[in-house]
């Protein structure tokens, strides 16, 4: 008998705490106690892949990756990109040459899916 009315208690308290309750309202409960809202995951309705772009200057380039030098506040910053066959390229890519860059992220790797060098000034 008491073990029906421990279980009646637990299920009206559950079915109580409702949306509200820590797992449903997209909180989690960390070991410190705290409560930490968590994010949900970015959805992309029609699919497509992000892409980005940045501008530099090559420092090296080889068949299947580029190393380029930009300034972000001050700081030179270096930023190595995956070169794929299916990159477009447009130009001469060697080192010293000033590039844009635009590329995908997948996990950690940045996949340059076109690489334009800019003209020297004459």
């Amino acid at each position: 008998m008491k073990n029906r009315r421990a279980a009646a208690v637990l299920v009206a308290w559950v079915l109580a705490a409702g949306p509200s309750g820590p797992a449903l309202a997209g909180q989690a409960q960390s070991p410190k106690g705290s409560v930490s809202r968590s994010r949900p995951a970015a959805s992309n309705p029609s699919g497509a892949v992000a892409t980005h772009a940045t501008t530099g200057v090559v420092k090296s380039v080889t068949q299947t990756m580029m190393v380029v030098v930009r300034r972000v506040g001050g700081k030179r910053t270096e930023s190595s990109f995956v070169l794929t066959p299916a990159t477009q390229r447009a130009g001469h890519i060697a080192a010293g040459v000033t590039a844009d860059i635009r590329y995908r992220t997948e996990g950690r790797q940045k996949i340059a899916t076109a690489v334009t060098v800019e003209a020297a000034p004459e």
